[in-house]
């Protein structure tokens, strides 16, 4: 069984995701608004946890708060009278290194995942990193849950997890983005707000898939594909390059980056 300690939209299209794949699969669900918990176990046939005590029962935990609330999350749980040294501890927090989770928790067997918005399409891109401890039946469990609504990469360290999260968690806000500035260009060229929207999501949406499909191809050369010397998109292309796209992404990243570790010293003071 696993037992789901906040119930938002992120966990539950996690959840939601997974047990469309697999719907023998036992869930508890706990959150401090009662609807929300409701809302997902009805949702994947499972029970509510009134009282944190309940979910005793789980073997994996799923911790999906807010990081701020870890610290009351936490002291309930270790007030609950469950083993918790028992079990094993899934965290979809930011800003929460292990270390910090098993002190708090006294747990030894904790995932560290960082997913992102795309999951709630079955297209997301999950970041994974296991505590030494952690058994090989829940790293197979582990990769189960979050392949069901995407991809899953195993990073080797909290470093290289935050800084990777930069790009796969934070990344769809710049797709985001960069389809507005495509979208109202367009207007500004007299296409209507819907056309130009439909033109910028279609162009994303068929690119990605493009990219997927080619995946043995660089993307230099899937560039070069769409380029020709004279042509009309080599002069956008060459306009991006004169203006250091690369190294706008470079201090882009690099700030999300600086801004992680601000957190991580925020939250876990």
């Amino acid at each position: 069984m696993i037992g789901v300690l906040g119930c938002g939209n992120m966990a539950s299209a996690i959840v939601q995701g997974y047990f469309q794949k697999d719907n023998n699969v036992q869930f508890i669900t706990y959150d401090p608004n009662q609807d929300n918990a409701k809302k997902l176990a009805e949702s994947v046939k499972g029970e509510v946890a009134e009282n944190i005590d309940r979910l005793k029962k789980a073997d994996s935990l799923v911790l999906a708060c807010k990081p701020q609330h870890f610290n009351d999350l936490s002291q309930s749980l270790r007030d609950s009278g469950i083993d918790l040294a028992s079990k094993h501890f899934i965290s979809i927090l930011a800003a929460t290194p292990i270390e910090v989770i098993q002190k708090k928790l006294g747990a030894k067997r904790v995932t560290r995942i960082m997913p992102n918005t795309p999951a709630f399409v079955g297209k997301g891109m999950t970041l994974v990193m296991h505590s030494d401890d952690v058994e090989a039946g829940e790293k197979d469990l582990v990769q189960a849950f979050f392949s069901a609504c995407g991809e899953v990469a195993e990073m080797p360290d909290e470093t290289t997890f935050d800084q990777v999260t930069t790009v796969s968690g934070s990344g769809p806000a710049y797709v985001f983005l960069f389809a507005k500035t495509m979208a109202d260009k367009l207007q500004s060229w007299g296409v209507s707000e819907e056309q130009a929207k439909k033109i910028a999501i279609q162009l994303f949406r068929g690119s990605s898939e493009l990219m997927h499909a080619q995946s043995d191809i660089s993307f230099q050369e899937l560039i070069d594909r769409v380029t020709s010397k004279g042509g009309v998109t080599i002069e956008a292309v060459k306009s991006y390059q004169a203006d250091h796209i690369g190294q706008l992404t470079d201090k882009a990243l690099d700030a999300a980056y600086a801004r992680s570790v601000e957190m991580t010293k925020e939250v876990n003071q």
